[in-house]
Order: structure tokens, then sequence, then C-alpha cells
């Protein structure tokens, strides 16, 4: 056996996936048969508490340098981009509820207190997206944009056709702010309010939730 003691003191730096740069500087300690100096003791113990410090540290910020980390948000579900965007647009339109509205159209004339129950609905979808995610998923398979003004226009016009959910005389043009934030033509989008939606599938979402007016009671304000 050598009577020389080697210590190697290294710093690892990782530059890029596969490639490792390993710089060392190493320390010879002649290793006496006999009694150590003292001084040789304290020098040795000194440098192998100095060593630990050096194990198996890795640069993160060396790593991929050639590659920027940018976080991906995932994708959601489709049933989570529906419900997200139709609830979005209600809450939206809630925030004229107690407002005197004027109109002056060729079906009507008159005034009337703006109201739409964008929490009560809001509470009814949560519970249908939480509780019948498929029934959902199978009314969105007519469409690939599942926040698509072709498909969510259509279903806030049907859902507001429930008397309970909104002002008795509320006129969709007035909906029209509401649609602004995410739409880029907001008047076609309340066109699209009065499409026909008689699916099925659409026919089947709309008898679970007049199943959940009971459930979620009538707010006054929203």
């Amino acid at each position: 056996m050598s009577d020389t003691k080697e210590y190697i003191k290294g710093d690892k730096h990782v530059h890029q996936a596969g490639s490792i740069m390993i710089k060392f500087a190493q320390y010879n300690v002649p290793e006496q048969k006999g009694d150590w100096k003292q001084q040789e003791e304290k020098e040795v113990e000194e440098l192998e508490k100095e060593f630990a410090d050096f194990e198996e540290v890795v640069d993160e910020k060396a790593e991929d340098n050639n590659e920027p980390k940018v976080k991906v948000k995932p994708d959601l579900p489709p049933a989570d981009v529906f419900v997200n965007r139709v609830k979005a647009i209600l809450m939206k339109a809630s925030e004229k509820n107690g407002q005197t509205i004027k109109t002056n159209t060729r079906a009507w004339q008159g005034e009337y207190v703006f109201f739409v129950d964008g929490k009560r609905i809001t509470k009814m979808l949560d519970d249908l997206r939480r509780n019948h995610e498929a029934k959902i998923n199978e009314f969105l398979s007519m469409t690939s944009k599942y926040d698509g003004v072709m498909i969510v226009a259509p279903f806030i016009g049907r859902l507001l056709q429930i008397e309970e959910l909104r002002a008795r005389d509320l006129q969709w043009t007035d909906m029209e702010f509401a649609f602004t934030p995410y739409y880029n033509n907001a008047a076609s989008a309340v066109k699209r309010m009065s499409d026909k939606l008689d699916s099925v599938e659409a026919n089947m979402l709309f008898s679970l939730l007049q199943g959940l007016l009971k459930k979620y009671p009538k707010t006054e304000s929203t």
C-alpha cells in the first residue's frame, strides 16, 4: 500500500445534457507510519471537512443553458374549458344587476331591472361539471373548440330561457357587453344566443340543470 494519503477536491459543473466538466485540485498528504504531528492532523481534518462540502454539488443554473425553461400550462379538460367560459360570461353579465335598462325594439318598448343570476348558475354548473363530466363531453363532441361562440352562446341563450335565472324582460342585446371580453364580434355572439340547441345531448344537460334549480335557491343579487 502506498505511504501517501490522497485527497481530491473537485467542482462539478453541468453545462448541458450529456456534457459534464470536472475540475480537480489534488492535495497529497504524507501519511506517517508512526504518530502524525499535531499540525499535520489538523490540516488533514480541515481538508476532509472542506472536501465534504463539495460532494454531489450540481449547479442547477448551468443546466440546459441553451434551452430556456418555460412553464407550459397544461391543457384543461374540455368540460372545464366550456364550463369556465360560460361561467365567466354570466358572472360578467351579473355585474349589471340592479340597473334599470330602457329598451326600444320592435318586439318590446319599455324598461326593466337587469338581472342575471350569475352566482346561482355558477353553482349549478360546478355541480354539473363535478358529477356529470361525461354528459358534458357528449354534448361537446359536436365541436372541436370548447369555448367557441357557436357552442357557448346558444347554450347561454337556452340557459337564460329558464325564467328563474334572469329578469323576465331580459333582452339578448343587453347581454352584448358580457361577451365583449371573450369574442371579437360580441354582436354576433348575441345573435348566436337564439340558435336552436335541441340535440339529445343538450336536452340531457338541461334536464340535469333543471333538477339543480331546487338544490341552489335564487340569489337576490350577484
